[in-house]
């Protein structure tokens, strides 16, 4: 019967593909990069440790010390590895490949997604491990050796590290003669003793460059200490289970060791305080999916609209079902005639509905392999080499495919059980004649509104979304953020730097910088929204209660012409005053932070007392507030911050001590294009320092960067690409279901056309009918559109939940392409012949 059609055979399958090869596409990924378990020999055994504070505050990395003592005394594990994830300075004896050119040359570096980079170094990937690492995994080399196999005095006495495969080949051109070859990583001489095997990523996502022993780390950022801090949280820790031990066993045996450790850490650390220790499935990702909200969220939203595209296309194919069923009447009518009970009528119905969801399974699947193949290519092309080699491997196994076939035939039954009934229904009651049976028509415009009113939805979130990206750009910033670069310096390691001579340098630099033609101004201070860390607030004057209450605010170290060279009016009060020596105590603070803390009070000259809250791990180069009293000398305007909601808005600014210059950003004001000052900086550098790496970026791009407006512009790519598609199926649908219905009523055409209907008379009837699903729909969606706005508020900016260019704009587009889609089919009804269509059987 299907071949017997092919026009609606090809469309069905066409439909229900598009739908099946998106949810495959979306499960294919979340196994992929979420679901995804560690490379290893039985990766089942293997572990992620992490610790959870009393606060519900997460901690994933563990200082070596501590790494040591729970490797030693947790006996539930047969092994336990640690690893860091860095980005080191390589140099080699072919020369460099500059990080600006690296940068530049990646899809991501195109769209400006990243900092232009350094053009004096060349920078790698590197995974710091412990030197069980491989052993543990139970992975080994695909040429050379691996640490476990060298002691840790020759690797002390002869720095050993091992390549990737991937970037051998890709920066090395697969030099046959690469091991025993000697690289400089940044202050230390390596020697290549393996090559580790391809697309080898072990306990992450990307395949690094490079693989270093943990045990010369102290050698290469030449510091002897660096492995005895117990503050110096850097590590990641990954076991394998020991035979017969539990995960619950586990996880109690290290909460008791990690805190006896507690005793041994710094009594104002984050580390002294009570916690738990949490042992979950090996896993890439640092903390598992039920505690990452933002992911858990967009994995919904997408899985949610994807799953909607599916029902569009059921509903696009069971309306195109229903419609052909009723050219079918008489078949059916003569199979029950013969015999044939009603259930035996739905069973083949049925069958040949699960037969086209086969079909379209078949054709989905590959299809679906194929576009991830390329998409997974291009995500690794688009980062520059020292991001390392992203790895998905999407090939389809037997759990995708099961999924591809369940899905294929419960679309099956999905959109043809409602068909099925109905026809079956009409055939037994003998209902004949070309015109349709109410009861069949509602059915069918319920099919049409529901492909409607889900593909309105898709595409006003994607509208309204788009909208917000553009508005988040669009929007003032209160700084001036085109003409100001942020110049970020890296000092080399080593005993030579010291920060007396950091200061020196940065001090020299500045004086050089602001030298250089088209430079107006010259300040240093963390760039907008790169605050990070937060702190209690309260005013002296407040009760004690109050002070209790107060709300945590962001705050921020500045020099005194900050908010002149990034254009920041100060309109209550003064700024800062520029004198050497210990800065004064005194803050000024935004108009928000102001509103927060004193509400109907001129805030200057009033007392504040600081008090840090967050639980984030400071560097130790990192200012942070001690609890003092400062003196409100001044009211700054808001500023815009990383965050669309505008929550880090609320800042406090307090004044940078001039010793500490060199652990904060320069900020460059500039009159002429920031991209000839950029290349100005080159020069300078070159000749102040060449080991001197800095990174330079307008504080413009560096908003495009930020993550929330990357977050907002992926899920409007994905809202807008997702309702195209449920766009595209429902015209397929409304297209093919006026054709049919056209097709079935030549006959009643005919006889009004015979008894004095004129041409635009049925033109109206036929539109009007196709429209009035269509309306329906697109009500029921702008309804349901507006608790989708409402579940978006957090990354809509400068939108109300009731958009209306989005609602109305895009509810009209909808309305005049369906009219579009509708009017070819009845356009052919006006040329129906009534003397051939009275004929028409």
């Amino acid at each position: 019967m299907l071949c017997r059609n092919p026009g609606f055979t090809v469309v069905a399958i066409l439909a229900l593909a598009l739908g099946i090869g998106v949810n495959t596409a979306v499960l294919t990924a979340y196994k992929t990069i979420v679901a995804r378990p560690l490379q290893a020999r039985n990766p089942g055994q293997m572990v992620n440790l992490m610790l959870l504070h009393d606060s519900g505050a997460a901690d994933y990395t563990f200082s070596y010390p501590d790494y040591e003592a729970v490797r030693y005394s947790v006996h539930s594990f047969s092994g336990l590895i640690a690893t860091n994830r860095e980005q080191m300075r390589l140099s080699t004896a072919d020369g460099i490949v500059s990080q600006r050119t690296s940068l530049a040359e990646s899809g991501l570096g195109r769209l400006g997604l990243l900092p232009s980079g350094a053009s004096n170094a060349e920078f790698s990937s590197v995974l710091v491990v412990s030197e069980n690492y491989f052993e543990v995994l139970g992975v080994a080399a695909l040429r050379g050796r691996t640490f476990d196999s060298i002691g840790t005095g020759e690797l002390l006495a002869s720095p050993s590290v091992l390549i990737s495969e991937n970037y051998w080949r890709k920066r090395f051109a697969g030099d046959p003669a690469i091991l025993g070859k000697t690289a400089r990583l940044d202050n230390a001489a390596v020697t290549i003793v393996g090559i580790t095997p391809r697309d080898f990523s072990g306990t992450h996502l990307g395949v690094p460059d490079f693989w270093v022993p943990l045990s010369i780390e102290p050698l290469i950022h030449a510091d002897p200490n660096w492995l005895r801090n117990r503050e110096h949280q850097l590590y990641r820790m990954f076991g394998r289970l020991a035979p017969r031990s539990s995960v619950a066993q586990a996880q109690a045996e290290t909460t008791l060791v990690a805190n006896r450790l507690r005793a041994l850490h710094d009594p104002k650390s984050e580390w002294a305080r009570p916690f738990t220790a949490l042992v979950f499935p090996g896993s890439p990702l640092p903390v598992p999916l039920r505690m990452n909200r933002p992911l858990a969220l967009t994995i919904l939203f997408i899985v949610v609209a994807t799953g909607m595209v599916l029902i569009v296309a059921c509903a696009d194919v069971g309306s195109l079902q229903l419609v052909r069923s009723r050219s079918r009447q008489h078949e059916l009518e003569t199979r029950l005639a013969l015999g044939a009970s009603r259930l035996r009528i739905i069973r083949q119905l049925l069958t040949e509905s699960a037969l086209l969801g086969l079909l379209s399974g078949i054709l989905a699947f590959p299809f679906t392999w194929a576009m991830l193949k390329i998409g997974v290519t291009l995500a690794a092309e688009a980062f520059p080499a020292e991001f390392g080699t992203l790895i998905f491997d999407v090939t389809p196994n037997l759990e995708i495919f099961a999924y591809v076939l369940a899905m294929s035939l419960a679309a099956g039954v999905l959109f043809g059980l409602a068909p099925a009934m109905e026809s079956s229904r009409s055939a037994l009651s003998s209902a004949r004649g070309s015109t349709s049976p109410a009861r069949s028509r509602r059915i069918q415009d319920f099919l049409v509104a529901a492909q409607v009113t889900l593909s309105l939805v898709l595409m006003i979130a994607g509208s309204m979304l788009i909208r917000s990206s553009i508005n988040s750009l669009k929007m003032q910033t209160g700084y001036e953020s085109k003409e100001v670069v942020d110049l970020d310096l890296q000092f080399p390691g080593g005993p030579k730097y010291t920060a007396a001579r950091k200061l020196a340098l940065v001090g020299e630099l500045r004086t050089r910088l602001a030298a250089l033609p088209g430079v107006t101004a010259i300040t240093s201070a963390r760039p907008p929204g790169d605050y990070g860390f937060l702190t209690a607030a309260a005013p002296l004057d407040q009760t004690k209660s109050s002070r209790q209450s107060a709300e945590s605010t962001h705050y921020a170290y500045v020099q005194a012409n900050y908010f002149e060279t990034l254009g920041i009016p100060v309109f209550l009060g003064r700024s800062f005053q520029s004198r050497a020596g210990e800065p004064e105590r005194s803050i000024v603070l935004s108009e928000s932070a102001a509103r927060q803390l004193w509400p109907d009070t001129n805030p200057v000259g009033h007392d504040i007392r600081l008090g840090a809250v967050d639980e984030q791990i400071h560097d130790p180069s990192d200012l942070h507030v001690d609890g003092p009293a400062y003196r409100v000398i001044g009211i700054a305007r808001d500023t815009r911050g990383l965050e669309l909601n505008g929550s880090d808005s609320r800042l406090l600014y307090l004044a940078l001590p001039e010793e500490r210059l060199q652990n904060y950003s320069i900020l460059i004001r500039t009159r002429t294009d920031s991209r000839l000052v950029t290349r100005a900086i080159d020069s300078v550098i070159s000749s102040l320092d060449p080991d001197l790496v800095t990174t330079s970026s307008t504080l413009d791009a560096m908003l495009r960067r930020s993550p929330s407006f990357i977050i907002s512009s992926v899920a409007a790519a994905v809202a807008t690409a997702v309702g195209l598609l449920g766009l595209m199926l429902a015209l397929m649908g409304i297209y093919g279901t006026v054709s049919y219905l056209v097709l079935l009523r030549t006959r009643e055409i005919g006889i009004r056309m015979a008894v004095g209907a004129q041409k635009r008379d049925i033109l109206g009837l036929i539109l009007g009918e196709s429209t009035r699903p269509v309306i329906a729909g697109l009500l029921i969606g702008m309804f349901l559109a507006l608790g989708v706005s409402y579940l978006l508020r957090g990354l809509l900016y400068g939108l109300s939940t009731i958009d209306g260019i989005s609602f109305a704009g895009v509810s009209l587009l909808f309305l005049a392409i369906a009219l579009l889609a509708a009017y070819p089919p009845s356009r052919r009804a006006m040329r129906v012949d009534p003397m051939v269509a009275l004929k028409y059987e």
